[in-house]
């Protein structure tokens, strides 16, 4: 009996890292979803007067790793990072600096905190997108489902192969 075909396996092993990465990204984005949405129904919505962006410069290029916002809560002044943001540095420099003008996170930002904890703040811009973003969700499960039903298949036509290999399962062919 010819062996399993390399190439079956190797697609088996792809459908199945797809899968999995898949996966992940799926249940990141419901957490990033379940957060904001949380956010928006118990969060008190306010401006933050100053706000700084922390801009590095990774593999991929350069992108926002903490936005710290400041802003005054019964008149107390609280300095916070954001809880969830976008990485995108819309043409911000590397460093540490307030956010260039027009751009996601300028100066006044609209910012949602938790009233039993101001520390846990979100800007509104992120919390609607991330509420409103379907089109991640989507593919993200069209993957998983692709990916899902391919690498099952394939474990079966293996499973299939093993046992008629060893007699386990007569050949009605």
């Amino acid at each position: 009996m010819p062996a399993f075909p390399r190439w079956l396996s190797v697609l088996g092993a792809f459908s199945l890292v797809a899968t999995v990465l898949g996966l992940v990204a799926l249940l990141d984005t419901r957490h990033q979803r379940a957060l904001a949405q949380d956010f928006l129904d118990i969060g008190v919505e306010t401006s933050a007067d100053q706000v700084a962006v922390a801009v590095k410069d990774g593999k991929g290029g350069s992108y926002i790793d903490e936005v710290e916002v400041t802003f005054v809560v019964a008149t107390k002044r609280h300095v916070a990072t954001l809880s969830n943001s976008l990485g995108d540095p819309e043409s911000n420099a590397d460093g540490r600096h307030a956010p260039a003008a027009g751009t996601r996170y300028a100066s006044p930002l609209r910012i949602v905190y938790k009233p039993d904890d101001p520390s846990q703040v979100i800007a509104l811009v992120d919390a609607d997108y991330f509420v409103s973003d379907t089109g991640t969700l989507t593919g993200m499960a069209a993957v998983v489902s692709i990916g899902g039903t391919t690498t099952v298949a394939i474990a079966f036509g293996w499973l299939a192969h093993w046992l008629l290999l060893s007699g386990r399962a007569a050949r009605s062919f």
